[in-house]
């Protein structure tokens, strides 16, 4: 019994010698994420609301991410400052702009999506008419918008738009009386005076204008040109080239965040879009919310025709490649670590 004994307490301190340091070897394996801090462009839109949710669910703090929002305006004031490194992450509608800039040099890349026109289900943009004009069959098809009050951003893919209307109807901008930009909380008056007959608009105003009475959808976005890539996030070179692991990660939180927008209208985005929006409960579940790729891809020939067109239209001097405008590191990183995490 007594050799038994002994055998076994030699066995118990043999394991205990190799089993100890494989321990200790695996946690100094496995380093905390040193904590990042990121300065990140935010308006109070609805198409932020997978910023809102990262930020609110501790989805940036699980990648060791501090987040602080700064607001512009613009995402046209915004450029300027991502390129200096003063912001390390802009995203908003695709326009003119951005692609001059990185013709021009600027070390800004697309690396996700932030909005795209669903061919499916509601449509969260529109051309609205005069609620008149339709009903008195006035506008029964795009030929009939000659001559009339126009509202739109040439420049963005609101002109892009409005052009695939005019396309068809052997149009040009010079057939119609194009009105400067109006604020958005005189949008639905200047329909009631006659001072526009029609207007592209998106979510929350596409319903509060229609709410009122004055005007109605006349083209939906997904009847234009389904599947086209509207909203983008771009990186400047903090995170396209100096930090990219801090990019990865936010990408991560990004992605996740747009997973739990999916899900719809549940009482918890509800709270966190009523929070950073300031919009009633009611305007939020009777709006169309706008739709984000799960993956974070982007429609890339989508982008790709924009630019040619823009260039056709002048408001571009020089086209810049796919290389140039697109970097798919930072979501293929994030899906391939959500897809590990998931069970």
């Amino acid at each position: 019994m007594k050799t038994k004994r002994i055998i076994h307490s030699l066995l118990v301190l043999l394991i205990s010698i190799l089993v100890i340091p494989a321990c200790a070897g695996t946690k100094t394996d496995q380093p905390s994420l040193e904590p990042e801090k990121l300065k990140v462009l935010y308006m109070p839109y609805m198409s932020f609301a997978p910023f809102f949710i990262a930020q609110e669910e501790g989805y940036f703090s699980e990648q060791a991410l501090e987040v602080e929002f700064v607001q512009f305006d613009s995402l046209s004031q915004a450029i300027p400052a991502l390129m200096q490194g003063e912001l390390d992450v802009v995203s908003g509608h695709i326009r003119a702009s951005m692609f001059s800039a990185i013709a021009g040099g600027a070390p800004l890349k697309i690396v996700a999506d932030k909005g795209y026109v669903n061919s499916t289900g509601c449509s969260d943009t529109a051309f609205l008419a005069r609620k008149s004009l339709v009903e008195n069959g006035e506008l029964n098809n795009p030929a009939q918008i000659s001559g009339r009050q126009v509202s739109v951003d040439l420049t963005n893919f609101e002109g892009y738009f409005l052009d695939k209307i005019f396309a068809p109807a052997g149009l040009t901008i010079d057939d119609v009386i194009l009105i400067e930009d109006i604020p958005s909380s005189l949008q639905s008056d200047a329909f009631g005076s006659g001072a526009i007959d029609v207007l592209f608009a998106s979510e929350p105003w596409l319903t509060r204008i229609q709410q009122s009475g004055n005007a109605v959808s006349w083209i939906l976005s997904k009847d234009i040109i389904p599947d086209f890539e509207y909203g983008v996030i771009v990186f400047g070179p903090n995170l396209l080239t100096e930090n990219s692991e801090a990019g990865k990660r936010f990408m991560v939180a990004y992605l996740k965040a747009v997973q739990q927008y999916n899900l719809g209208k549940t009482p918890r985005n509800l709270e966190i879009l009523i929070k950073y929006t300031e919009l009633d409960q009611a305007i939020l579940q009777a709006a169309c919310w706008p739709s984000f790729r799960q993956n974070g891809n982007i429609n890339l020939q989508s982008v790709l025709d924009f630019q040619t067109w823009a260039k056709e239209k002048g408001y571009l001097d020089n086209i810049v490649s796919a290389d140039q405008i697109w970097e798919p590191l930072f979501v293929d990183y994030a899906n391939q670590a959500l897809n590990s995490t998931q069970p």
